[in-house]
């Protein structure tokens, strides 16, 4: 039996309020040794027990029946009357320790123990503040290093007469599968049948945590350039906050990082950087929170195909596991919405205990599809892009309302001064009657696509947001290149000027109008919904932006009307078309990330080198992606050189339609 590895500690525990009752806080510290016995017979059972129920070792076997009776008396004792159902619970789970269970049944049994005491008694076991390794150094030279070396290689047992060998943190293959968790776990409790002791009353739990973390630097030498390291380990999708490595051990870390295509030599100065320290508190953006919203869709699933213990489960393990440990620092950022998001979660697991509510009776209880809906939006406000979001969001927003405006009204203005040339200027309310009407449809459109995504919820709406990041994109290429957006309002002034002067009643005047401006409302509800998948929590500078674009766009109006001929858009357009065309890079690459956070596009390290603000994080598929996008830029502006400009006299179309 390993020393450290038997008492492990694979979740991260919630301190938010999911539970219904609040608990004393000596209570929930002392419930920590419940949970940790747990999770050494979730570990450890198999060691005991093979698969067809017989004995591999009947030491452990008692082991885990003595452990698991630990575990009831801790729960009575300290959590008292409210815990009962949960010592009866592992009263059953005794029994079949007993009986020699199957190894994945008690371990299922035991992890599902282990979650709902942390979880409904607040069992903190993740580090609250950011750990200091130079303190852990001086706590191991004064604790730690009789025993285990003061360099980290251990002295052969006889030397202290030790009953067991204690391991050597130096070694590679020695400490792979532990983690800082188990560690601190170690170090609170000791280790059974070993000559390991316990420091719960010795060392508080700062200095345990610090450590926990400096005794797994021990295996690494200090990278040369700890910096591109993390760089290397981000691109992975490992950010490398504390409290997302509390749980994981180099042999995780290993997997995830060679997952990601980083060779052996990289993958081990991300390892030794993310070890190595230090550490800062956290901010709460990053994969956590997309992992939480893929537990929450799979959680929907399997209660939707009827196993409401399986959902009640995952949606443990996901506030456990994925949203704890990015909840201090969304409480320090918005307290009100963390707030928000711990009693979806208790409705949400609530609604799992009873019948759902179909007819808003008292009885029943409100259906898990709407609270997941909420938790989702919830989510994604605590989803940061990172630096530089707002401006981003600002800008684009001022960019597509000016450009898309411009356009909208150079239309309109086309269409009066064609129908004034036709002697039709009789007609011209049907013009102003057709873009009210196409403004208001697009108002509709706007509700419409909000409201389909608000009913796409978890891992389905990021890879909505993913495409449709993508998509608009696409869009944002097409619409603002000066030589297709040219070509397109040449063809699109020619067909109005042709069927506005054969028109024969107003209503045909207005259909044209209606058409040729919700053509343009179309175009900026997917450009507004991508900005705003692209940017999100950015709802306030969207909104601004748009709003001075709009002030900008009236002012060019009543520019136009009073100097006429002498005001050339094009510039204008122009600028704007090139504002978009770097946002268009942005999406790219923003929209690539989503999809491999999400599995749904493979993801394959090329450099350490990220810049966020313009979507790069340093993938080959996000790279090339948008190597693409610059290489259809530059080949389709040199087109528009070589062919004389062209394009520029199409692309004076509208605005020589309407000074006609």
């Amino acid at each position: 039996m390993k020393t450290i590895l038997t008492i492990s500690i694979s979740w991260a525990f919630a301190s938010g309020a999911l539970a219904a009752q609040p608990v004393p806080v000596q209570a929930a510290q002392s419930l920590r040794r419940a949970v940790a016995l747990l999770d050494y017979v979730a570990g450890d059972y198999g060691r005991a027990v093979g698969p067809a129920g017989e004995v591999l070792s009947p030491v452990e076997l008692a082991e885990q029946q003595q452990f698991v009776l630990e575990a009831a008396r801790e729960v009575r004792a300290d959590a008292g009357p409210s815990g009962e159902d949960l010592a009866k619970r592992l009263e059953t789970l005794h029994s079949r320790v007993a009986a020699r269970a199957a190894p994945v049944e008690v371990s299922a049994a035991a992890r599902a123990l282990r979650d709902e005491i942390a979880q409904r008694y607040k069992v903190a076991l993740l580090p609250v503040h950011p750990p200091d390794l130079a303190r852990g150094r001086a706590l191991y030279a004064e604790s730690c290093a009789a025993c285990h070396g003061a360099d980290g290689h251990a002295p052969p047992k006889e030397e202290r007469e030790l009953s067991t060998q204690p391991p050597s943190f130096a070694v590679s293959a020695e400490v792979e599968e532990l983690s800082p968790q188990r560690i601190f776990s170690a170090t609170t409790y000791g280790v059974p049948n070993t000559a390991m002791p316990g420091f719960e009353d010795a060392l508080d739990d700062a200095q345990r945590w610090d450590l926990a973390y400096f005794v797994l630097s021990l295996a690494h030498r200090t990278p040369a350039d700890a910096r591109r390291g993390l760089s290397l380990s981000r691109a992975a999708l490992i950010e490398g906050g504390y409290r997302e490595i509390a749980t994981q051990s180099d042999v995780a870390l290993r997997a995830r990082l060679a997952t990601a295509g980083l060779s052996g030599q990289e993958a081990e100065a991300a390892l030794a950087a993310l070890r190595g320290g230090p550490f800062a508190e956290e901010d709460s953006r990053g994969a956590g929170l997309t992992e939480v919203r893929r537990d929450l869709a799979r959680a929907l699933g399997q209660a939707k195909a009827g196993d409401r213990d399986g959902a009640r489960r995952t949606i443990i393990s996901g506030y456990l596991d994925h949203l704890e440990p990015h909840e201090p620092a969304m409480r320090a950022r918005d307290g009100q919405m963390v707030a928000d998001i711990e009693r979806e979660f208790l409705a949400l697991r609530s609604s799992l205990d009873g019948p759902k509510d179909r007819g808003g009776g008292k009885g029943g209880r409100e259906d898990p599809e709407a609270i997941v809906r909420r938790l989702d939006s919830l989510l994604e406000r605590a989803d940061a892009r990172g630096p530089g979001g707002a401006l981003v969001a600002f800008v684009g927003a001022l960019a597509i309302a000016l450009r898309e405006g411009v356009e909208a009204a150079l239309l309109v203005a086309a269409l009066l001064a064609i129908l004034r040339k036709a002697g039709r200027s009789r007609d011209a309310s049907a013009v102003h009657f057709g873009w009210v009407a196409a403004l208001g449809l697009g108002a509709v459109t706007w509700w419409a696509t909000g409201a389909l995504l608000v009913g796409i919820s978890g891992a389905k709406r990021e890879l909505v947001e993913g495409i449709g990041q993508l998509v608009t994109a696409a869009l944002l290429l097409y619409a603002s290149h000066w030589l297709l957006a040219a070509a397109s309002a040449k063809r699109l002034v020619s067909f109005l000027s042709e069927h506005a002067a054969r028109a024969g009643s107003a209503a045909v005047v207005f259909g044209l109008a209606f058409a040729a401006i919700y053509r343009e409302m179309f175009e900026v509800v997917l450009f507004f919904r991508g900005l705003l998948l692209e940017v999100p929590g950015q709802g306030g500078a969207v909104a601004l932006g748009a709003l001075c674009g709009l002030v900008a766009l009236a002012a060019l109006v009543a520019l136009f009307q009073r100097v006429g001929k002498r005001l050339r858009p094009r510039p204008l357009l122009l600028t704007c078309g090139v504002l978009l065309c770097v946002l268009a890079v942005l999406m790219v690459g923003n929209g690539v990330r989503a999809l491999q956070e999400i599995g749904a596009v493979p993801l394959t390290v090329w450099t350490g080198f990220q810049l966020r603000a313009l979507g790069i994080y340093g993938t080959r598929e996000g790279m090339i992606a948008q190597a693409a996008v610059l290489g259809v830029l530059i080949g389709s502006a040199l087109w528009s050189a070589l062919r004389g400009g062209s394009g520029s006299q199409g692309g004076r179309a509208p605005a020589d339609a309407a000074r006609a």
